[in-house]
């Protein structure tokens, strides 16, 4: 197989480049003038410039999310979530709680100005196995309500969405949202409440999110049905919820919805 170099995939894009302009000139022109024949290439090169795009979007997304390692936390999390939504209830509890859990951690680590100095410290905070002080996904509200980047509600609701958690983990007769023990918690999982309208006249529920910078960020829909969201549906619209909020803290912002009483 003949390798297909950086210098050729550059003259293709720079040849396909050249055929767009010319055919948009034969439809300006009326027929007047004759539509180009596009470029042709081999195999080997239709294969290589694809790889050169994907290779150049994966390193763009790189940089969109502050580095490698970033990426592929982001990238695990998006697998693990959409693994488990194929799997059973216990599943689901495990996984959406742990991508909350990281999210926590890194708001919290955002108001450690020493990471950037000794980044060993901080892991050992967190680090569970060497008995880290901030190793638990309680202690991690704690301290997260401490600094200042959740108040009294979402400190309260993080800690029922770590008890529903911890059922499913601890109790091998609990493998349904339905159970009733589960269902206690899930009652008292109301924090997105205040982000729900509708149905709307085509019978639409909306979760409200807002951000920062403007009261109404957006809004994503789903049927609505003669009941409220169901038990297992509730936990993970609060737990993205707090997932999609995590991540937009730092310290100069103070996020309303985690604030919210």
């Amino acid at each position: 197989m003949t390798e297909v170099t950086e210098a050729r995939i550059s003259e293709m894009k720079e040849q396909i480049r050249l055929w767009q302009v010319a055919s948009i000139r034969q439809m300006n022109s009326n027929g007047h003038e004759k539509m180009p024949d596009p470029p042709v290439f081999s195999h080997e090169e239709i294969v290589a410039m694809n790889a050169a795009m994907v290779a150049r979007l994966d390193n763009e997304f790189i940089d969109l999310f502050g580095g490698q390692d970033a990426y592929d936390k982001h990238t695990a999390q998006q697998e693990a979530k959409a693994l488990a939504k194929l799997e059973a209830d216990r599943s689901i509890a495990i996984v959406q709680t742990s991508v909350v859990e990281e999210h926590l951690r890194a708001a919290v680590e955002r108001y450690f100005p020493g990471k950037d100095i000794d980044h060993q410290a901080i892991e050992r905070m967190f680090d569970p196995m060497k008995y880290g002080p901030l190793g638990t996904f309680n202690a991690r509200v704690d301290i997260a309500f401490a600094l200042g980047i959740i108040g009294k509600s979402a400190r309260q609701a993080l800690k029922t969405i770590s008890s529903i958690r911890n059922l499913f983990a601890h109790r091998l007769d609990i493998h349904l949202f339905d159970h009733p023990d589960v269902l206690k918690l899930i009652d008292k999982l109301t924090y997105i409440n205040f982000a729900m309208t509708g149905p709307d006249d085509e019978g639409l529920v909306y979760l409200w999110q807002r951000d920062p910078h403007s009261e109404i960020k957006a809004g994503c829909g789903w049927l609505a049905e003669d009941k409220t969201l169901a038990p297992r549906e509730r936990f993970e619209k609060s737990c993205e919820f707090f997932q999609d909020s995590l991540s937009k803290t730092n310290p100069a912002i103070r996020h309303p919805d985690l604030h919210e009483e």
